[in-house]
């Protein structure tokens, strides 16, 4: 069973009938040590099924759809959504050569075959240089700012924006949305977010 308090490179999004293609996708992805979200059934026993699923795609680096034929099913389009609105890297897998009913948010994503998943995890893993320790107080900083928690953070991509914009302007930095959520789980597991106020976090 996985930790449910893990954090996760990648969220691979699939339809059952896929299963196959997706566990291949996850197996190379693995193998660049990358840390992989793939079956709906890995979190640990009393976990809330929907809630390990938020949290995990909340926390990816990255969105893999493995497409299936039929492209406009409801699953695929809570992904995207939840990936588009968090600015995630998407990626899509597919042995087919041709879809239809293609979403919009794919219409400007390149789809590539299973054989050649090794591209996606070597973009994954270069978006994910570490930060200095000037870094990491500049995201600190902007993190305090915002008077609110981390999972709080997490459910407001509007107030993540701010942290973003601050940390990129401080740093000189240029990273989306998901890198900034990333690094400051990350730092939280390693007890390096700072702590806030709770003055602030109770007016919250």
């Amino acid at each position: 069973m996985a930790n449910d308090n893990a954090t996760y490179d990648v969220f691979i999004a699939y339809d059952r009938r896929d299963s196959e293609t997706a566990k291949g996708v996850a197996e190379v992805l693995r193998s660049y040590n990358l840390a992989v979200f793939v079956d709906t059934q890995q979190q640990s026993p009393g976990v809330n099924l929907e809630d390990a699923i938020w949290q995990a795609m909340a926390e990816s680096r990255a969105l893999v759809i493995v497409l299936p034929e039929d492209v406009g099913s409801a699953w695929l389009a809570f992904e995207l959504g939840a990936a588009k609105a968090w600015n995630k890297p998407i990626y899509a897998v597919s042995a087919s050569t041709t879809h239809r009913n293609l979403p919009a948010a794919l219409r400007d994503v390149s789809i590539i075959p299973p054989t050649r998943t090794n591209e996606i995890a070597l973009s994954v893993v270069s978006s994910a240089d570490p930060l200095t320790e000037a870094e990491i107080k500049h995201l600190g900083d902007a993190y305090v700012a915002t008077g609110l928690s981390l999972d709080q953070l997490l459910m407001q991509p509007q107030q993540l924006a701010k942290v973003v914009k601050q940390f990129n302007k401080k740093s000189g930095r240029k990273m989306a949305g998901e890198q900034v959520m990333w690094h400051m789980l990350r730092l939280r597991k390693q007890g390096k977010l700072p702590t806030l106020d709770k003055r602030n976090t109770a007016r919250q």
